[in-house]
């Protein structure tokens, strides 16, 4: 917010200047003016007549006593209407433009540790209201420039940044604050312009992950070497779908079930710490801590390899046992999750 004040105030005063110099040139013609026609004052005493006549103060212990000195003055007064008129337009102006780029996003955010949604396609509109459902601080950029009130619609701004342009282009990545994020989800209809986004945002911001959907399986692998921490192809995902419903059509419903945060059950993952409950717990002692405390159920757990990244398993064995810096992942209903949050004592995510 600080930071938008600024450009605002920089941008008014850009304006004003202009104004400035015609108020000062003003000022010296009717200090001059007057000397030279009134007579019999001083040169200071003539520019403080000016300025308490051009303010429309009017104090009246300098008044003009001949009639060329009292024309004079009304030209002057007349002078200062067109002089408040013009400040009255230029601050309007400032103050329009600056309400049209906040509408469109272009002045930028300052929101901090939030997801970046870059694209608005069927993924993106999707992910936006998912990530909105778990109360995340959200970023979008939309490539058309009418998408951004309907997307604004969603959430008020505290929670949610829209604006609008090429996702993969530099300042627009600056503009949603891409090295404060967390996470970037990178979703546009356009696989080239998918990669260009991911190059970039590993150069702005390596510590963030990054997720990206593209409709060519095939670039998974060249994702992948760019830095890219998940790569997803919705239509391989739908295609499996489809084929789960044509024989096992629970499968495709559960599926949906979990993935979706507003239909009642979720699975979630939070990481281990010294201080969660289950850290350094076997799997059968831990699986037994948080169902008697929440009946929420353990279904797998991530650790990190050598090379630092997470390898998740599911259903693992009762060898496992569990170390902080682990990431569990747990199903449950709402309920049940409000509860595990509540005795877990971390919010979900890693």
């Amino acid at each position: 917010m600080a930071g938008r004040r600024r450009l605002f105030l920089k941008r008014l005063l850009d304006r004003l200047w202009k104004f400035l110099a015609v108020f000062a040139g003003i000022w010296g013609v009717a200090a001059v003016g007057f000397y030279e026609i009134q007579g019999g004052i001083s040169l200071l005493n003539s520019f403080y007549w000016a300025i308490v006549t051009l303010t429309t103060i009017g104090y009246g212990d300098i008044t003009p006593t001949s009639a060329n000195a009292r024309l004079f003055t009304i030209l002057i007064a007349v002078s200062q209407l067109f002089l408040l008129g013009y400040l009255l337009t230029v601050i309007t102006g400032v103050v329009t433009e600056e309400s049209q780029r906040r509408a469109l996003g272009t002045l930028g955010t300052d929101m901090k540790d939030h997801v970046v949604v870059l694209g608005y396609s069927v993924v993106g509109r999707a992910a936006v209201r998912e990530l909105l459902v778990e109360e995340q601080h959200v970023a979008v950029v939309a490539e058309n420039a009418a998408d951004v009130a309907n997307i604004r619609s969603l959430a008020d701004e505290e929670k949610l940044f829209v604006t609008y342009g090429p996702p993969s282009q530099v300042d627009i990545l600056q503009r949603v604050n891409v090295t404060e994020a967390h996470s970037v989800i990178v979703c546009s209809a356009d696989d080239t312009q998918n990669l260009i986004a991911a190059l970039n945002i590993r150069a702005l911001a390596p510590n963030a992950r990054v997720v990206v959907s593209v409709a060519q399986p095939e670039l998974k692998d060249t994702l992948r070497t760019a830095g890219v921490t998940y790569v997803a192809s919705p239509g391989d995902l739908g295609g499996r779908l489809c084929a789960n419903a044509a024989f096992r059509p629970e499968v495709a419903h559960a599926i949906e079930d979990i993935t979706a945060g507003s239909n009642g059950a979720d699975l979630q993952e939070f990481l281990l710490s010294d201080r969660t409950p289950v850290a350094r717990q076997p799997l059968v002692e831990a699986e037994t801590l948080v169902r008697r405390h929440t009946d929420c159920l353990l279904v797998g757990y991530a650790r990190r390899d050598p090379a630092g990244e997470y390898r998740m398993q599911l259903n693992p064995p009762t060898t496992v046992v569990f170390q902080p810096q682990d990431a569990i992942l747990v199903l449950g209903t709402d309920a049940n999750l409000r509860r595990f949050h509540k005795w877990f004592g971390v919010s979900q995510g890693r």
